[in-house]
């Protein structure tokens, strides 16, 4: 798929996937950029906003109907580094192409897990 300027990558993605009714999906490669870089870091809460022209290094997940974990890698215009959890509010600059494949016989879900404390991944056979 590609995104167009001032699209927001994460929910485009949800939606493609809901709209496709797919059920275990996996980020293959993606190469774009961002004006707006909404990440979670480690460790922390609650994410933080960047705004500039950043270079998408490196986008990688998991996405099904209910929910998704993708983490994003940016460098800004000096080639310096940042990424961690993707969060919606990351707008493409000029585009943002993604290639997702669907694991058909496969089944993402999401259930909470006390060692984490977050909803974590879940695969099952597909029925």
């Amino acid at each position: 798929m590609r995104l167009k300027p001032g699209e927001d990558v994460l929910d485009a993605l949800q939606a493609f996937v809901a709209a496709n009714d797919l059920k275990a999906v996996g980020i293959v490669t993606s190469v774009g950029s961002l004006t707006h870089a909404m990440i979670r870091y480690a460790a922390r809460p609650v994410g933080a906003l960047r705004e500039g022209l950043f270079e998408i290094v490196s986008l990688i997940g998991t996405i099904e109907p209910t929910g998704c974990h993708v983490h994003i890698s940016c460098s800004d215009e000096n080639g310096d580094m940042f990424g961690g959890h993707m969060l919606s509010g990351c707008l493409v600059r000029t585009t943002c192409e993604l290639v997702l494949v669907e694991l058909t016989d496969m089944a993402f879900s999401r259930e909470y897990c006390p060692l984490s404390t977050w909803d974590e991944l879940v695969v099952s056979p597909r029925s």
